[in-house]
C-alpha cells in the first residue's frame, strides 16, 4: 500500500522520458517490448529494457517503473549543451551542481525543491525528497572549461564526453528492496 501510494506521487511528477514515468506502469505495448528488447543481469523482480535510447527498470509483476536512464557514450561539447538545455525545458532550472560534473534536480510531492532546500535536507538529515534527475558527465560542465584533453590541444568543441541522465525515487527503490529482500 505504501509503495503504491507513493508511486502515485512520484507519478504526478510526470518525470520521464516520452511515454516512461517514473512511478508510473508500463502498458501492453511496452511490457511487450520489454520481453522483446530485455537486458540481462536486473534486480530480481524487476526487468530492465531498452525503447531506442531509453533505458527502463520495471517490476515484473505489476510494470511499476523504477528508473528511467539515457546514457550517451561518446557525447560532442554540442550533445553536452543541447541535453542539458532539454532537461532544464523540462524540469525548469537545476536543484543543485555537484562537483562541476553533477546536476541534480531534486523533488518533493509537490514538485522541485530549490536548493536552499535541497541543503537544508542534507544537513538535517530530514527528507520529504521522493524523486531526483541527475545528469552526470565525465568532464567538467562548465562554459569552455579546460580539461586534461584541451591541454593535450584537442579543441574542446571535438572532445568526446560520457554523459548519462538518470530519474530515480530513492524512497520507491528502498520500498522495492525491501519488500523483495534485496
Amino acid at each position: 500500500e505504501e509503495m503504491k501510494r507513493l508511486a502515485a506521487d512520484v507519478a504526478a511528477l510526470e518525470l520521464g522520458f516520452g511515454e516512461y514515468i517514473l512511478g508510473g506502469t508500463l502498458t501492453s505495448a511496452q511490457k511487450t517490448l520489454a520481453r522483446r528488447n530485455s537486458i540481462p543481469k536486473t534486480l530480481e523482480g524487476t526487468i530492465k529494457f531498452n525503447d531506442e535510447d531509453i533505458y527502463v527498470v520495471a517490476k515484473i509483476d505489476d510494470g511499476m517503473i523504477l528508473g528511467i536512464y539515457k546514457e550517451y557514450s561518446e557525447a560532442a561539447r554540442e550533445d553536452v549543451k543541447e541535453l542539458v538545455g532539454d532537461l532544464m525545458m523540462r524540469f525548469e532550472e537545476p536543484t543543485t551542481m555537484a562537483h562541476d560534473k553533477l546536476i541534480y534536480w531534486a523533488f518533493d510531492k509537490n514538485g522541485k525543491i530549490s536548493g536552499a532546500e535541497f541543503d537544508f535536507s542534507k544537513q538535517t538529515g530530514e527528507t520529504d525528497l521522493i524523486a531526483t534527475v541527475k545528469f552526470q558527465s565525465s568532464e567538467p560542465i562548465k562554459p569552455d572549461a579546460p580539461s586534461q584533453e584541451d591541454k593535450k590541444g584537442e579543441e574542446p568543441a571535438k572532445q568526446k564526453t560520457s554523459v548519462y541522465v538518470i530519474i530515480t525515487s530513492n524512497p520507491l527503490s528502498q520500498i522495492f528492496l525491501a519488500e523483495t529482500g534485496g
